[in-house]
């Protein structure tokens, strides 16, 4: 079956088709009662979704920079640059501008921050475990790898497929 029918199957252009039961809505719900779990099991850290994602980004790379820290936290560069600037002012972070290029701003995690962030790490574990539960891991990495795929699919040009760049790929699948 081509992936066109596939998608005429079971998305919006299906006869039958009823919107609690599409994948991408499903997607989107579990983010949103996701970030809304975290965001209520952070506050009285101080914290929320966001800046957890901001800092938990720091702690696998730091010093990263504003535009990496945009893209790995899928934040507009604008809305970033505003919460980078509270979470200073909060003591969380440090932005410093390159010597060498002002327009290059390095940002790095606070001791404080680092300190905050492991207390919060057990947070996020419980609203995995609660995500996860009666799921195998299995399941779990073969989620995280159609996930990845999804996003590389839709990274491409919308008139452009996987197998019109890469033919060998096709022969995988």
């Amino acid at each position: 079956m081509s992936k066109k029918s596939t998608a005429k199957k079971i998305g919006p252009t299906d006869p039958d088709f009823i919107l609690e039961d599409y994948v991408l809505y499903n997607l989107i719900r579990a983010s949103s009662t996701y970030t809304t779990e975290m965001d209520q099991a952070l506050k009285s850290y101080g914290l929320d979704n966001t800046k957890w994602r901001v800092l938990s980004l720091l702690k696998d790379k730091s010093p990263s920079t504003v535009s990496e820290l945009a893209r790995r936290s899928v934040i507009k560069l604008p809305t970033l640059t505003r919460m980078l600037i509270r979470m200073e002012n909060e003591g969380l972070i440090t932005r410093q501008a390159l010597d060498n290029d002002r327009r290059v701003v390095e940002v790095r995690m606070t001791s404080s921050a680092k300190k905050t962030l492991t207390l919060v790490r057990s947070i996020g574990h419980k609203v995995f475990d609660r995500a996860f539960d009666g799921i195998e891991a299995q399941e779990v990495a073969r989620m995280t790898k159609t996930l990845k795929r999804m996003r590389e699919n839709l990274n491409l040009s919308p008139y452009e497929t996987h197998e019109d760049l890469m033919p060998e790929r096709k022969a995988k699948i």
